[in-house]
Order: structure tokens, then C-alpha cells, then sequence
């Protein structure tokens, strides 16, 4: 079955442990759940069309304000930060003919949001199509502050938005978002 992003079968379990974590109150060892999920995107980097990389980076966003608020062990920010730069190059010079991306959108919203994005994005292709709205996949704060009418994405359809998810530039860029978040930078 094809998901229109793909992730891993079990991806409930780790998705509720990574927001937990970032809530601040998962009973489970934090620092085992960042390297868990760091090691797990840095087996797939760069991965192919059927690999969960975009899952795997969504998770190191979702676990970055424990890595930089909540006092993780020695090495955990050290192991989330080297796999995130090494993803986040891996976008140096691709370009594609997208004007715009998900990560753009603002952090804090899009890991408020994200629950309910990942339930779109995990959907059977067919399903996560079906009268998707541009809400569907993006923080409804993002586009409401957005002042041209014209400009991606408050013009783009639903099925756009999903093409910007699925673009090989989002997986980088979301990787350069957790970083920020992290402060620390590409290099």
C-alpha cells in the first residue's frame, strides 16, 4: 500500500513517545528515543522514494526542543546535531521548481500541527487526496498571516501541497529547521 509519504508500519508508537517527549511528560528514556530516531534517519539517509526519511526527520523536529531544553544526556545533542547537518547537506544544490516548502512555514505551528499531519501524510494515497484542503497540511495561522493573495501556498490546492511534502527538497529542509531550532548551524 503506498501512503503518500511513506513511513514505517509501527509509526504510532514512536510518534506518541516523540510528542510525549517534547510535552515533557513521557515516563520512557528520552535520550534512548533521540538516538533511536537519529540512528534510524541516518540507516535511511538519503534513502529511496520507498525509505521513511521524511518520517525519520519529522522525528528528530519533533524531539529537538527536548534536545535543546530539556537536558539530555551526554552525546544526545551531539548525535541528533551530526545526523541533522549530514541530511541538511544533503540538499547543497538541489533545486526544484517548487516556490515554496513546508519546513518555511514556522516551527513552533507546523510541530503543533504535525499530529495531524502525519495522519494525512501516513493515509493510502488515494485516501490522503481525498478532498484534501491546504488546512489539511499547513498550520492555518501560516496561511491566514500570509498578505498575497497570490503567493504560495495561500493559492495552492491541497494535492500541491502534499507535492511539496513529498519534494526531495523537504526532507533537507526540515532537517535545517531542527538545526535552527537546536541553534547550530549546516557548516
Amino acid at each position: 500500500m503506498s501512503t503518500a509519504i511513506p513511513v514505517p508500519d509501527d509509526w504510532r508508537p514512536f510518534f506518541s513517545s516523540w510528542d510525549e517527549i517534547r510535552h515533557g511528560y513521557h515516563a520512557g528514556d528520552k535520550d534512548e528515543a533521540v538516538r533511536d530516531c537519529a540512528d534510524r534517519l541516518d540507516a535511511t539517509w538519503p534513502g529511496s522514494g520507498s525509505d521513511p526519511v521524511l518520517f525519520w526527520t519529522l522525528g528528530m523536529l519533533l524531539l529537538a526542543p527536548y534536545v535543546a531544553f530539556g537536558s539530555p544526556g551526554t552525546g544526545v545533542e551531539d548525535r541528533a546535531v551530526a545526523v541533522l547537518r549530514r541530511v541538511a547537506r544533503g540538499g547543497d544544490g538541489r533545486v526544484c521548481a517548487h516556490g515554496w516548502h513546508p519546513y518555511e512555514a514556522d516551527v513552533d505551528e507546523v510541530l503543533e500541527r504535525l499530529p495531524a499531519f502525519l495522519d494525512r501524510l501516513s493515509a493510502p494515497m488515494e485516501q490522503a487526496l481525498d478532498d484534501l484542503l491546504p488546512e489539511d497540511l499547513l498550520p492555518a495561522d501560516h496561511l491566514d498571516g500570509l498578505e498575497d493573495e497570490e503567493a504560495e501556498p495561500v493559492n495552492l490546492s491541497g494535492p500541491e501541497i502534499l507535492a511539496r511534502w513529498q519534494c526531495p527538497c523537504a526532507v533537507p529542509g526540515f532537517a535545517r529547521a531542527a538545526l535552527g531550532y537546536l541553534g547550530a548551524t549546516v557548516r
